[in-house]
């Protein structure tokens, strides 16, 4: 069974050469590894190129353009030729033991789609932060459970047949695209597996550039937004839809009209909030409720996004 790992990376190329050597310290029989290099002004084809120098079947494939990890992504999923398919962030790391797990399960079962397991938070030294924080459970098929967080982007092995169901990751995003696709796998209906292993580290803190959720960006939170109405409109088309999974989309999204509101983006909040309304077919009052908040004043939001933003970086 061949594996691609395909790796997106712009610039940091210490942590891309940690990543890449996770891969290899596996010895995994049939493996190649995709760098997309997504516009990099660092020297990330040298690091490659140290690594195709000692044997190792990697691929260094680069845009001139920085266009995101999302279109590195797909880059990489086009030119994979393996029949599994893992994606791997340039600032993170496998560990010793999740993905032979994971292959393991799919040796013993053929008719897997996907196979999934635990990510560690670590730091930069890719130790596990205090409390032991993991990403990584089981669920079950209940509607709401689709907007869930179940499993890290590096935390999933994927056939590749099965993706071609799914589709490519959302171009017109810049953040929140591993849950949307997260949902978008749920939604594809394959069969799964969850292997209590850590698959690998994923940094939540380091010097190198870093995408994040934590300070506030305007186009983090559209991308929320576009997130939340494609999640919807996909599950309503496959009648997974239910009241449970409308809420779950609607308190997002209030969250995040919070925050449009803390930074002073009015115009934007009241779009958030219409947009939750919007999410609800039913619950008059939890939508009278959105109507309501739209029109008071965004003053109001700061001290209610300061605890959920306080909560943010505490986890």
């Amino acid at each position: 069974m061949k594996i691609s790992i395909i790796i997106p990376a712009h610039n940091r190329v210490g942590l891309l050469y940690e990543a890449i050597d996770s891969v290899i310290r596996l010895k995994l029989d049939s493996c190649e590894i995709l760098v997309c290099d997504d516009g990099s002004t660092e020297d990330v084809a040298s690091v490659c190129k140290a690594f195709a120098d000692k044997g190792y079947d990697i691929t260094h494939s680069r845009t001139e353009e920085n266009l995101g990890a999302q279109v590195a992504r797909n880059r990489g999923m086009e030119l994979a030729r393996g029949e599994f398919l893992l994606f791997l962030d340039s600032d993170d790391a496998l560990s010793e033991e999740g993905l032979p797990d994971m292959l393991k399960a799919f040796e013993y079962d053929p008719s897997l789609d996907y196979v999934y397991g635990k990510v560690i938070r670590a730091n930069e030294r890719l130790e596990a932060r205090p409390g032991g924080l993991l990403v990584g459970e089981a669920f079950s098929d209940a509607p709401r459970k689709i907007a869930g967080y179940h499993w890290h982007t590096i935390g999933a092995l994927y056939r590749k047949e099965f993706l071609q169901r799914v589709g490519p990751w959302n171009v017109d995003m810049t953040g929140s695209q591993d849950w949307e696709y997260q949902a978008r796998v749920k939604l594809a209906g394959g069969k799964r597996k969850f292997v209590n292993a850590v698959v690998g580290y994923w940094r939540q803190k380091h010097g190198a550039e870093r995408v994040g959720a934590i300070e506030f960006r305007p186009d983090y939170v559209k991308s929320v937004m576009i997130a939340c109405d494609a999640v919807l409109k996909i599950a309503r088309e496959k009648g997974r839809c239910d009241e449970a999974l409308e809420k779950r989309l609607a308190k997002r999204l209030i969250v995040h009209a919070l925050e449009w509101g803390a930074n002073g983006h009015y115009q934007d909040r009241k779009e958030c909030l219409l947009q939750a309304r919007n999410s609800l077919s039913s619950c008059p009052v939890f939508k009278s409720m959105l109507t309501l908040m739209a029109h008071t004043p965004a003053i109001l939001d700061k001290l209610p996004y300061w605890f959920i933003r306080k909560e943010r970086i505490s986890n």
